[in-house]
């Protein structure tokens, strides 16, 4: 840890310590630690998702409107651009655009789907993590492209401007070629020790979406393929084998709850285009386990081995955004009312750690990567895709009451 900080520029610590004693700040940091206000009384869900809305504007704001941040972090302030990230905020402003009928929303989608073209690498990939300028070290990453083909694919579908498919194309083609012969990727990112991930399914979501917007049928078979090659992942009791980011023990040694999701979710997007109940099914016993988790516990950890057990101790209030979502999307499917109860229930935790009156636009708004902020999970730090999970999870949300003739409290 001393290394550490001893590694950390002068001026960073400053401004770090600076960042600090802002009151607001400072007044989170306290309550935060102090475990005041970790479950106050939440405001209704249509004011919570207004204001993770409000919040990721302001993550693309900070950026200029190119991109949007990765987050807030207490250390380091707002974060550089992440192009994954991106591809799926994308997505989430035109689902809002369209619920609500918000233009500005449709407009910055188009702008972050206009950055993401200009940053697309000359092979067609789009890379992973921050992006720190052309002249930076940039690699390609499989799951980046993955989200931006779709953020791409929903511009297009949306506006029909001819450029965004064949950036998709140009990327779909990259994956194509990377695909190894069983359907997966090996993908030699600096981000995780192992090269090969069931969370890559989602690649095969992009080029099955990638695949009925083009007409191109490359496409569809090669994200039939990542799909079988995902469902072999998955034991009888719901687990996906190659999903953990490191090989070797210690942080992330465990797939934590976005990794996990993040299968299910690839396969509940693969199936309207192959129609394969396996693929609903393979999500709802992934999605059993964290029920019964929660439900037992009454809190969600943030990772977890292949028995489902977990030695966490915090949660992960972006992660549990994630887990809301599905099992909301699964009781859309089954219409079974204990995923309904539990995506609700998850929801109001979340909706509990987000602050709606915090005079910091970093934090107001955000969703924290762990609680409490110095947990595991990016300490000290609000991040984008948490944001961007928790409104999805809260229109999902909506759309579940209503199926039950209940409407959301406004």
């Amino acid at each position: 840890m001393i290394e550490r900080v001893k590694s950390v520029p002068l001026g960073r610590i400053g401004a770090a310590g600076v960042r600090m004693l802002s009151p607001s700040v400072a007044a989170t940091l306290v309550q935060d630690g102090l475990g005041l206000g970790r479950r106050p009384r939440p405001d209704t869900s249509e004011r919570h998702l207004a204001a993770a809305l409000d919040w990721l504007c302001g993550a693309q704001d900070a950026c200029g409107g190119r991109g949007v941040s990765a987050g807030f972090s207490f250390v380091n302030g707002w974060l550089a651009p992440h192009p994954e990230g991106t591809g799926r905020v994308i997505r989430t402003m035109f689902d809002n655009a369209r619920r609500d009928g918000r233009e500005a929303l449709r407009e910055r989608a188009c702008r972050l789907a206009d950055w993401a073209i200009e940053v697309q690498l000359p092979t067609g990939a789009v890379q992973g993590g921050l992006y720190l300028g052309r002249d930076a070290d940039r690699w390609p990453s499989v799951s980046a492209t993955a989200q931006v083909i779709l953020g791409w694919c929903r511009a297009y579908a949306e506006t029909r401007e001819e450029r965004y498919l064949a950036a998709a194309r140009l990327a779909g083609n990259w994956l194509i070629a990377e695909q190894a012969r069983d359907g997966s990727w090996r993908d030699a990112s600096p981000a995780a020790e192992t090269k090969v991930h069931a969370y890559d399914v989602r690649a095969g979501w992009a080029l099955l979406e990638l695949g009925a917007g083009s007409g191109d049928r490359r496409y569809a078979e090669a994200g039939r393929r990542a799909v079988e090659w995902a469902l072999a992942q998955q034991r009888e009791n719901g687990w996906f084998e190659n999903n953990a980011l490191s090989a070797s023990k210690g942080r992330w040694a465990l797939p934590h709850a976005g990794a996990i999701v993040a299968v299910a979710d690839g396969l509940l997007g693969a199936y309207p285009h192959l129609e394969d109940p396996r693929c609903v099914t393979a999500a709802a016993r992934a999605a059993a386990p964290l029920l019964e988790i929660f439900e037992a516990q009454g809190r969600l950890p943030g990772e977890f081995d292949a028995e489902w057990q977990s030695p966490a101790r915090g949660g992960c209030p972006a992660g549990d955004a994630q887990v809301a979502g599905l099992w909301l999307r699964v009781y859309l499917l089954f219409a079974d009312a204990k995923f309904l109860r539990a995506g609700v229930d998850l929801n109001h935790f979340v909706k509990a750690a987000q602050s709606l009156k915090s005079s910091h636009a970093g934090v107001r708004g955000g969703v924290k990567s762990s609680q409490p902020l110095a947990g595991r999970s990016a300490p000290y730090t609000y991040s984008s895709a948490g944001a961007a999970a928790f409104a999805e999870s809260l229109a999902l949300e909506a759309a579940s009451l209503e199926r039950r003739g209940i409407v959301m409290e406004t």
